[in-house]
């Protein structure tokens, strides 16, 4: 991929998650984060979309009792959400319009084949929309599925909690480590 073929396709994924998070707003298809939350970032429709995808991203070092799940998955969305808000204006508003895509009824259905609500959506469906967006040839999916997993892994293997499951034992030294 040449310079120019990069600017193009950078000003077109642009303008398309533009127009979809303008058209969902505009609908009134977007959620807003509840007052008084814990949440910064992630609002209700971002939760459900993340907590549908993690466990199929994660599959195979992902904890295996519904308690251990929950408490991980509710552990990454925390995570999530406090990275995000750390993120500046333009990665953060690139993010958030990625999950406008993504939860947009319309956009969804287009975009990934999932045409149920995330919560509704079967593990098989979330997984050939993963295998899609990894293996297609539209570098826009390609970006999505690379920042969804990067999200997700970075605050799942983070956790000391994941550190068994990919075989780490942990820092031979945790006593000296700057930062607990």
């Amino acid at each position: 991929m040449n310079r120019r073929e990069f600017l193009k396709l950078g000003a077109a994924s642009s303008a398309a998650l533009t127009a979809t998070s303008l058209t969902a707003t505009l609908t009134g298809c977007t959620d807003s984060i509840e007052p008084n939350s814990q949440w910064k970032v992630l609002t209700p429709s971002d939760r459900a979309l993340l907590s549908a995808i993690t466990p199929v991203m994660l599959k195979g070092s992902y904890p295996d009792t519904p308690a251990e799940r929950e408490s991980a998955l509710n552990n990454i969305l925390i995570i999530i959400d406090g990275g995000l808000s750390n993120f500046g204006p333009h990665n953060l508003k690139q993010v958030k319009d990625l999950f406008t895509l993504l939860n947009f009824s319309l956009s969804r259905g287009l975009t990934t084949g999932v045409w149920s609500k995330w919560e509704n959506a079967t593990e098989e469906e979330v997984e050939n929309f993963l295998q899609r967006w990894r293996d297609s040839s539209v570098s826009l999916f390609n970006l999505g599925y690379n920042g969804l997993n990067k999200l997700i892994a970075a605050s799942w293997y983070g956790q000391p909690q994941a550190w068994p499951k990919a075989g780490y034992p942990g820092p031979l030294y945790p006593e000296t480590l700057i930062t607990k």
